[in-house]
């Protein structure tokens, strides 16, 4: 492991495994300067290097015929296994932390796999220097914070990996129709897991419309063998084929307005732009 990145024990993972999934956790302000900035030209260079180790692992074997057997099962409803776009979200600090370190090469690798000439990342905690590196790699860094509120227009695959609920919840509620549901290949955090992870009363306040449409959804989990520990842990690829979803007349598609988190153990959306992995 680099000493370039800020270790996390997996005792202190387990101890706060649930608040991490859910808030990311804010930063505190002396993270910064706790780990300097890096070399671009350098850095791309050690991304590059991770990539090829990341193509190489059973992890990311394994994950790529996932995804496969996910764009089959979109196939039959008129979709294609072509990606058209990749949007990213939240993926961290990857030049201070070497969870967001990997699961960014495995994104990358997964872009370059596919070809996917649209793609699109953003994470408020990004430096400039984490904006030029991911440039190198043709991705385009968004400059607004949508809060993953994001439009499938077309089929896009969205890479989530361990973000907040509340993150997730306002990508289906922006996409609350099926010709736009039909079209997202989401790849985060298990519905499965976060249903049985407390009361559905609880859940409720921050991932509604993620309990909404479970009953309609196909979750397809990604086996963590990975070799390092804490990065990929719990994630699936989450589809929603047409031929599974009500029909376009059912009140479940009744509009509503955007979903708002008043618990204080919640990510504000004034708040998101402060997130980042502790």
């Amino acid at each position: 492991m680099n000493e370039e990145f800020c270790k996390v024990t997996r005792k202190k993972w387990i101890a706060h495994r649930g608040l991490q999934r859910r808030t990311r956790r804010i930063s505190d302000k002396s993270y910064d300067k706790d780990c300097p900035d890096v070399d671009v030209d350098k850095f791309v260079k050690k991304l590059e290097t991770t990539c090829l180790q990341m193509q190489d692992s059973d992890y990311f074997v394994q994950s790529l015929a996932t995804l496969k057997e996910s764009l089959s099962k979109l196939e039959t409803d008129n979709q294609t296994e072509t990606l058209k776009r990749l949007v990213c979200f939240g993926i961290g600090p990857f030049t201070r932390n070497f969870q967001a370190l990997h699961q960014l090469a495995f994104i990358l690798s997964l872009q370059k796999e596919y070809q996917i000439k649209e793609a699109l990342y953003f994470d408020p905690i990004f430096r400039q220097s984490e904006k030029e590196i991911l440039e190198k790699f043709n991705c385009l860094v968004m400059s607004e914070n949508c809060e993953a509120k994001y439009e499938a227009d077309i089929q896009t695959l969205f890479y989530m990996p361990h973000c907040p609920n509340c993150l997730t919840n306002n990508l289906l509620w922006k996409n609350w129709q099926g010709k736009y549901l039909k079209n997202i290949i989401l790849i985060n955090n298990s519905f499965e897991s976060l249903a049985c992870s407390k009361p559905e009363r609880l859940l409720r306040l921050d991932s509604s419309y993620i309990l909404d449409i479970m009953p309609y959804a196909q979750e397809l989990p990604l086996e963590d063998d990975y070799e390092v520990h804490n990065v990929f842990n719990d994630l699936s690829i989450h589809i929603f084929p047409e031929s599974n979803l009500p029909v376009k007349a059912s009140e479940f598609w009744t509009e509503k307005e955007a979903p708002t988190y008043n618990d204080v153990e919640m990510i504000y959306a004034e708040d998101f732009a402060k997130l980042s992995i502790e």
